[in-house]
């Protein structure tokens, strides 16, 4: 199994980012029901304000790193991920077994 692990720092005004970032998790939780190869998914939105925090994360999984490929290509989460592109100022992401 697959654990893909993603953080985003989103930059821009507060409405905005809240608006992307809602619209984001929801996109990506559907997508299990799309994606065959991708097993699961669970989407994080800080809500603390702290300061430094990122603002989105979320935990995918996948049984290969094939699937893990075919799902970052797919069509329905490349969709996903132009609803935050704009916004991204930074982006950490770990994969592992």
């Amino acid at each position: 199994m697959v654990t893909h692990i993603v953080m985003f720092k989103l930059r821009g005004e507060a409405d905005e980012v809240a608006a992307a970032a809602s619209k984001f998790k929801a996109g990506l939780e559907a997508l299990p029901a799309k994606i065959a190869e991708l097993k699961s998914i669970e989407v994080f939105i800080d809500n603390s304000s702290v300061e430094g925090n990122w603002t989105l994360s979320l935990i995918a999984r996948c049984d290969s790193y094939a699937d893990l490929a075919v799902y970052a290509a797919h069509p329905a989460h490349l969709d996903c991920v132009a609803i935050i592109k704009p916004l991204v100022a930074e982006r950490a992401c770990v994969d592992a077994e």
